[in-house]
């Protein structure tokens, strides 16, 4: 059995049932639920949306705070390799 859209589940009904009085009361109430389920959505897609951006936002602090580590050793490494040549060069004009 497909899943209906709400307009055609109401034609179903429309079409199968001949009392009026419980077609009326289907309809209403097909059109009452698929309404409030509508706003369900909207409101775990706002939820949804809002965990996405907080989420992304750990992330950027995550790695911006790893990036500046990473920078700073870098250039401490740099500095000591640097540091390191100069003296290796003084030693090759000594000797």
């Amino acid at each position: 059995m497909a899943k209906l859209s709400k307009e055609e589940l109401k034609k179903k009904i429309d079409e199968k049932i001949t009392d009026e009085d419980l077609k009326i009361e289907l309809l209403e109430d097909i059109e009452d639920s698929v309404d409030v389920s509508d706003d369900t959505e909207k409101v775990e897609k706002t939820a949804y949306d809002e965990v996405v951006a907080e989420r992304d936002e750990i992330k950027r602090k995550y790695k911006e705070r790893f990036l500046k580590v990473d920078e700073t050793k870098e250039d401490e490494t740099k500095e000591d390799e640097e540091g390191l040549t100069e003296e290796e060069i003084v030693d090759v004009k000594e000797i």
